[in-house]
């Protein structure tokens, strides 16, 4: 009896394993859909402009060149060779993105595939008029990555997307990494650092949207009539703000009201403040290395009152100044300017936005988030309320550092 059994089980066994293995077939993935590397075009950085002769919309898409990836090419009869291009400029135009795409497509001998953009550029003229149509497409094409870098140009677009970089190969790379780094160094530009965080801002109350603002320099020129090209220069400047309401460019902060802008968000990691020693003449700078902010909204009937209160603490990076004295006054002191350079930068922040009447601080999201109800009764009008805003600014700024000496250096 128990010998049978085990037969049993053992054909049970088998029938279940032999069950199981056709269904794990099942399971497995094939390539139907495949597409060979030598048949794909990879764009790394698109841009959007108007087309104004024809109403359309253009877009630039740029890709990595691999015919041109250091190799040379001979320049005709001459004989002299010439290094091809790392990247690949295509243009189209159309009346939405996709069109434009697609039209783009017909011009390139490869399929090209978004999944590997890294950076999003928008003329100014588009800004301008509205930025809606192509954040629609980002949001429904699956190939786009919302973690794209974007950016307002200031400047010819198609100039930018045709220029070489001097210390990389590919555009794209080139703006991702100048964006990280200023970001990282200096309160120049936005904190809007991708796509995900522009339509964030784009959708909650409150909040008007930023970005960072890239502006296309000159063409270098050279030392003498038919001299030869040194180093070129970047071909951008990346500096201030892109400032938006709604949708719609309305204007640009310059650099000392983009400070005032970080300093009013909480946003700066590291910034830099040039002062007047305390008994005139030279000069001293301070590198803010370590801020705070809070900020608490107050209502007086229908008046909106914020109260900013940032902290601040810096380090002497440079001291002309004939004498630095500890003496608790002289200390005291370099706070004072400190703290009131900080002030005059919030300020011009403050009179710029509402000068443009957009909320770019996100003072109505704190609203929205801390008191509700009193932004259920100021939601509908904030745009007309935000220009009356007061905020009172209070600034506590410390120089709790000197760097490797104490004293300025004595010539004899």
């Amino acid at each position: 009896m128990k010998r049978e059994e085990t037969c049993f089980n053992r054909r049970t066994n088998r029938i279940t394993l032999v069950i199981l293995l056709s269904f794990l077939t099942l399971l497995l993935c094939g390539c139907w859909d495949r597409i060979e590397p030598d048949f794909i075009g990879l764009v790394t950085m698109v841009a959007f402009d108007l087309d104004d002769e024809r109403g359309l919309l253009k877009v630039y898409a740029q890709l990595p060149n691999p015919a041109g990836a250091g190799q040379q090419q001979s320049n005709g009869g001459g004989g002299s060779n010439q290094a091809m291009s790392a990247t690949w400029t295509l243009e189209a135009s159309g009346y939405t993105v996709f069109q434009a795409i697609k039209n783009m497509e017909l011009q390139s001998t490869r399929r090209l595939l978004f999944t590997h953009v890294e950076v999003v550029l928008f003329s100014e003229k588009l800004a301008r008029q509205g930025i809606r149509p192509v954040l629609d497409f980002f949001e429904r094409e699956p190939q786009v990555r919302l973690i794209a870098r974007p950016f307002v140009v200031q400047g010819d677009l198609q100039k930018l997307m045709e220029s070489q970089f001097p210390l990389e190969q590919f555009g794209a790379t080139a703006l991702s990494k100048q964006l990280a780094s200023v970001q990282e160094e200096a309160a120049a530009t936005s904190d809007t650092d991708s796509l995900r965080v522009m339509m964030h801002r784009l959708t909650i109350p409150g909040w008007e949207l930023d970005l960072p603002r890239l502006i296309v320099m000159p063409e270098e020129e050279t030392k003498k009539k038919g001299e030869e090209k040194t180093a070129k220069q970047n071909p951008v400047l990346l500096t201030g703000l892109a400032v938006f309401r709604d949708d719609k460019l309305v204007g640009f902060f310059d650099a000392r009201e983009t400070a005032g802008c970080m300093w009013l968000k909480g946003a700066i990691n590291r910034h830099y403040l040039v002062l007047q020693c305390p008994n005139g003449g030279e000069r001293l700078t301070v590198e803010i290395y370590e801020m705070a902010l809070q900020l608490v909204p107050w209502i007086d009937g229908s008046k909106v009152h914020f109260k900013a209160s940032i902290f601040a603490e810096g380090r002497l990076q440079e001291f002309s100044c004939q004498e630095l004295s500890l003496e608790e006054a002289f200390i005291a002191s370099l706070n004072r300017r400190l703290a009131t350079a900080i002030r005059n930068e919030a300020s011009a922040a403050l009179d710029k936005a509402r000068e443009l009447e957009t909320d770019v601080f996100g003072l109505g999201n704190l609203l929205y988030r801390t008191r509700n109800k009193d932004w259920q009764c100021f939601e509908d009008k904030w745009k007309e309320i935000f220009p009356e805003v007061m905020v009172d600014l209070e600034i506590e700024a410390t120089i709790r550092r000197h760097g490797l000496t104490l004293a300025p250096i004595k010539i004899r």
